[in-house]
C-alpha cells in the first residue's frame, strides 16, 4: 500500500496536470523560506556526521520511506541504522557540497518536492580520495512537529 502511495504522489508530482496544480508564486516563496534554513541545518549536521541532528528533518515513524540507488529503507529506525553505518558513527571524512541550486516543486502550503544536487569527497581505506555526484529528491510534509521529509530518493551519478 505504501509503494502505491508513493508511486501516486510521484506520478502526480511529476505529471503535466501537477504543474496546473502547483502553489502559487506567494504560497511557493512561503513554503521556500520554510524549508531552506533545515536543509542548511540538514546540510551542517551532514558535514558534521551528526546522525542524530541530521535524522531530526525525517519523519520519526515507520511510514517513512528512503530510496538509495534502488534499495528501499523502510522507516525512520532502518534510516538511521543505515545513516550510522554510513557515516561509520560519526568517524566518516566525508564532505558534502552542493553543486546547483535546490529545485522546488511547491504543490501546497504543506506538501512541497525539493531536489538537491550534491558533491561529496571522502577518503577510501585505501587512502585514495573519492570524489561523487549525486542527487537527493525529498517529498517534505508540514505535519504538527513541523516540516518534515516523508519520501526520498538518492542516486548517484556514474
Amino acid at each position: 500500500m505504501r509503494r502505491t502511495v508513493g508511486i501516486a504522489l510521484f506520478m502526480f508530482a511529476f505529471s503535466p496536470a501537477a504543474v496546473l496544480a502547483q502553489a502559487d508564486s506567494a504560497t511557493t516563496l512561503s513554503v521556500r523560506r520554510q524549508i531552506e534554513p533545515i536543509l542548511q541545518e540538514q546540510m551542517l549536521a551532514a558535514n558534521a556526521h551528526d546522525t542524530d541532528r541530521f535524522m531530526a528533518t525525517y519523519l520519526h515513524g515507520a511510514s517513512l520511506v528512503f530510496v538509495f540507488n534502488g534499495v528501499v529503507y523502510n522507516g525512520w529506525n532502518d534510516l538511521e541504522a543505515q545513516q550510522l553505518k554510513w557515516w561509520n558513527n560519526g568517524k566518516s571524512d566525508v564532505a558534502y557540497v552542493q553543486r546547483g541550486s535546490a529545485e522546488f516543486t511547491v504543490l501546497s502550503p504543506d506538501v512541497a518536492i525539493v531536489m538537491s544536487p550534491l558533491e561529496s569527497r571522502r577518503t577510501l581505506p585505501s587512502g585514495e580520495v573519492s570524489l561523487g555526484q549525486f542527487a537527493v529528491t525529498m517529498v517534505w510534509q508540514k505535519r504538527p512537529e513541523g516540516w518534515r521529509i516523508v519520501q526520498a530518493h538518492e542516486s548517484t551519478v556514474h
